[in-house]
C-alpha cells in the first residue's frame, strides 16, 4: 500500500490527562441498532452485560426513522438508553461494499460521544455476548484499544484488529477527521469501516486479550486456545454463526418460533460445532424471556 494512503490520525496511544473514570455517568457500553432485526440480538446483549454487573450508562446508538419503536421499547426493557445518531454513508457511494455493510459506517459516531458525556466507553456489537465483567477496560490510559481479528479460512490469526469490541476514548474532533479522510483513504472496500479503522489507528492501537473478543473463529482454528480461554472469557463473538439471524426475514423482528429455528439451525451449522457456544447465546434469551418477558410482549401490543 502506498504510505501516502494512510490518513492522518492526530490521536495519541495514550491521554495525557489520564485519569480513571470511577463514575459511571461517564462510562458508557454502546452497541448499535441500525434495523429491527437486530433488535432481539441486541436485547439479550443488553441483558448479558447487565448480569455481569458492568458499571456503566448502556448506550444504544439508532438511525432515527430506520428503527420501529417496537424496536426501541425492546431494546429500553433490556436496559439500553436509545440515542439517535446521523446516518455515515460509505465512501464511494458503497462501491464495492456488501449490502449488508452499508450502514457500519455510522458506527463512527462512537466519536462523538464525548458531547453528551461519555469519558470512555466499551463497545460491542450486537453479535457479541457478555459472559464475565469487564469493568477493568474503563480504567485504561489508551485511547483506542481492539483484539487481533481470527479467521475461520486459511487467513488465520491476524495482526489486524477487530472491530467487534472496541475500547474508545471519543473525541469528536477525531470523528470529523475521520469523515474528513473517507473518500481518500486507500483499503479493501469489502471489508467497510473494520479495514478503515485499521488503516486509520495503524499502529495507535493498543491489542487486547483474545478474552475480550472471542471470536468463534479462535475455536475453529484452535481448539485447544479456545478451551483455555473458557475461564476468562469477557465477550464471546458470534462471528461465524448468528442464533437469531433468519436468512429468509431480514426486515423484522422475529417470532419466537423463527428465533427458535434461527437457533436450531445455528447450532447445526459447521457440523455441530458450535452448538454449546448457540447454547449460550439460548440460555442467556431464555434467562432475559423469564425476567422481562411481559415488559418485551408489551412492546408488540403499543
Amino acid at each position: 500500500m502506498n504510505l501516502n494512503t494512510f490518513p492522518s490520525n492526530p490521536l495519541p496511544i495514550i491521554h495525557s490527562n489520564h485519569v480513571a473514570a470511577y463514575s459511571s455517568d461517564k462510562r458508557a457500553v454502546v452497541s448499535g441498532l441500525y434495523s429491527d432485526q437486530y433488535a432481539i440480538a441486541v436485547a439479550v446483549l443488553g441483558h448479558s452485560i447487565k448480569s455481569a454487573n458492568v458499571s456503566a450508562r448502556f448506550l444504544l446508538p439508532y438511525l432515527d426513522g430506520r428503527v420501529s419503536s417496537r424496536a426501541l421499547c425492546i431494546a429500553r426493557t433490556a436496559g439500553w438508553e436509545p440515542h439517535a445518531v446521523p446516518y455515515i454513508p460509505p465512501p464511494h457511494n458503497g462501491k464495492g461494499i456488501y449490502y449488508r455493510f452499508k450502514d457500519v459506517y455510522t458506527k463512527l459516531n462512537l466519536w462523538s460521544l464525548d458531547q453528551i458525556g461519555i469519558d470512555r466507553l466499551v463497545y460491542l456489537d450486537a453479535d457479541t455476548l457478555v459472559r464475565r465483567n469487564f469493568d477493568e477496560l474503563f480504567d485504561s490510559p489508551f485511547n483506542f484499544a481492539a483484539v487481533p481479528d481470527v479467521y475461520g479460512d486459511t487467513r488465520g490469526f491476524s495482526i489486524t484488529f477487530n472491530t467487534g469490541v472496541l475500547v474508545v476514548r471519543p473525541d469528536a474532533a477525531i470523528l470529523e477527521n475521520m469523515k474528513q479522510q473517507l473518500e481518500t483513504a486507500r483499503y479493501p472496500p469489502g471489508e467497510a469501516d473494520q479495514a478503515f479503522l485499521n488503516l486509520y489507528f495503524g499502529g495507535k492501537v493498543v491489542e487486547l486479550p483474545y478474552a475480550y473478543n472471542a471470536n468463534l473463529a479462535i475455536k475453529k482454528r484452535s481448539p485447544a486456545l479456545w478451551e483455555g480461554l473458557m475461564e476468562e472469557m469477557r465477550v464471546v463473538h458470534y462471528s461465524l454463526v448468528k442464533p437469531f439471524f433468519h436468512e429468509s426475514i431480514t426486515s423484522t423482528i422475529l417470532t419466537s418460533e423463527e428465533l427458535g429455528e434461527a437457533m436450531a439451525r445455528a447450532g447445526n451449522q459447521y457440523d455441530g460445532l458450535y452448538r454449546t457456544e448457540v447454547g449460550w447465546w439460548r440460555d442467556a434469551y431464555n434467562r432475559m424471556k423469564q425476567e422481562k418477558g411481559d415488559a418485551m410482549d408489551a412492546c408488540f401490543r403499543d
